[in-house]
């Protein structure tokens, strides 16, 4: 409130976090300086500046540089940097979830009511990310298929798009963004859902305000709906029709 500023951490990583070097026209961005800013973090962040009166300002970074540019006072907020308990020893998060995503497969074949268990057998083949919480995931619950690990999420999705794969284990916003580009495939939540709690990542301070004034406004934005309308305006920024992708909002996932 003494800067009148808001300073927002961002690591480029869709749909969390993109710079529109296009400046496209298209709803659902904000320009922060000369930059056209789109996502779930950027829009998120501006509203909560508009709400305490002050300025965004957005500072790039990555999630491996997360935690360490919060201690290092760089920035005040990330969205998006889940609690875990290794980066709770360092740094604080706000106890509301900014929002909700689970663990799904990019699968080339539709299935209405998929469980884990059904993709456990030798002839699924599996791509996942080295190192991953998703390789973490699957190496526990499907020791039986057959799994091939690769650098990156986009390694797993060009190995999808080449057939080397049946499906690709990912975030559901990854794969919902991946099919979009690929105009192909499906994005299957299998049973039993693994759910990740999105965070809002915060220095730890003796002072409480500033977390307890993000825990209520995250859970206002999340519970009126209007995280959801950002993540929205970002899926149809990439052509997507918001009801065909898994919604951030954990209440409306398929039973």
């Amino acid at each position: 409130m003494e800067t009148k500023t808001l300073r927002l951490g961002a690591a480029i990583s869709e749909p969390w976090y993109f710079k529109d070097a296009n400046s496209t026209q298209e709803t659902g961005g904000v320009r922060v300086g000369s930059d056209l800013w789109r996502g779930v973090g950027p829009l998120l962040g501006q509203e909560i500046a508009n709400a305490m009166g002050v300025k965004l300002q957005i500072v790039e970074t990555t999630w491996a540089n997360g935690v360490a540019g919060l201690q290092s006072n760089q920035f005040d907020l990330m969205f998006i940097l889940d609690p875990t308990p290794q980066r709770a020893l360092s740094i604080d998060f706000s106890p509301a979830p900014v929002l909700w995503y689970p663990l799904s497969l990019l699968s080339r074949e539709p299935a209405s009511a998929p469980n884990w268990s059904d993709f456990n057998d030798p002839k699924y083949r599996i791509g996942v990310g080295l190192g991953t919480a998703q390789d973490q995931y699957i190496t526990k619950i499907l020791p039986k298929a057959t799994i091939t690990r690769f650098q990156d999420n986009g390694a797993v999705i060009a190995a999808f798009q080449a057939n080397r794969i049946d499906a690709g284990c990912l975030t559901a916003p990854t794969a919902d963004i991946a099919r979009g580009r690929l105009k192909a495939g499906h994005t299957l939540l299998p049973k039993p859902i693994n759910a990740v709690a999105a965070g809002a990542a915060l220095r730890t301070e003796p002072d409480r305000r500033w977390r307890d004034y993000l825990t209520t406004v995250v859970s206002y934005y999340y519970n009126t709906g209007k995280t959801q309308e950002i993540y929205d305006q970002y899926m149809v920024f990439r052509g997507l029709d918001p009801a065909q992708v898994t919604p951030i909002s954990r209440e409306n996932w398929p039973r």
